[in-house]
């Protein structure tokens, strides 16, 4: 007869396959984990289905065991492709500086808002410092000759962003995420507060 941590797996992977993922939840491979509670398990109904003796068996296996589901850097739903827009210099100059204000201004209100260890922000002369204390400093700067977003990120290193005009988004050309995506993703694990930056023109 199978033991019960083979019968809790099975039943974990039922309810995964089940489980509604959050955006905070998407299925990633960083292995940053979220946990779900025995009332969750309780509440799917799945344990009742079971006999009585699996079922207590099972509910000793989640009570002891945390279900768990993945995180990282890759989206649950995948970002467009997206294609670098031949933008004239005026026009650069006008989304990137809109990108910058809104981004510096969301992280400003972040800092008034919660007591966050060794948090700063500058911006001056387009180079925004977010300062995070020991969880690092993230830079965001313009780069007028390329036309670009450059980030030097304590987590990832350097990248590069290129703005799609069509989808209004600064995205790494290498992988196709968007920088809104990657500091959302980084700074919220860091600092255990959901962000949302409105960097892209979309928002």
């Amino acid at each position: 007869m199978p033991s019960t941590a083979t019968q809790g797996t099975r039943i974990a992977r039922t309810l995964l396959a089940r489980t509604k993922l959050t955006p905070q939840s998407r299925i990633l491979s960083a292995r940053t984990y979220t946990s779900a509670t025995l009332s969750t398990v309780a509440s799917s109904g799945l344990l009742a289905r079971l006999p009585q003796a699996m079922a207590t068996q099972s509910s000793a296996f989640f009570t002891s065991t945390s279900f768990r589901t993945y995180t990282s850097m890759t989206p649950s739903s995948p970002e467009p492709t997206y294609t670098v827009s031949d933008l004239s210099e005026d026009d650069y100059h006008t989304v990137s500086d809109a990108s910058m204000d809104r981004m510096v201004e969301y992280f400003e209100d972040l800092g008034d808002e919660h007591e966050i260890p060794g948090y700063d922000v500058e911006y001056q002369s387009g180079v925004m410092t977010l300062k995070l204390g020991d969880k690092g400093t993230y830079v965001v700067n313009k780069q007028p000759p390329n036309k670009q977003l450059w980030l030097s990120s304590p987590t990832s290193g350097p990248k590069r962003y290129d703005f799609d005009a069509e989808y209004k988004v600064w995205f790494y050309g290498r992988d196709h995420h968007s920088l809104k995506f990657l500091l959302d993703t980084e700074i919220t694990k860091a600092i255990g507060i959901d962000i949302d930056v409105p960097l892209d023109a979309a928002k």
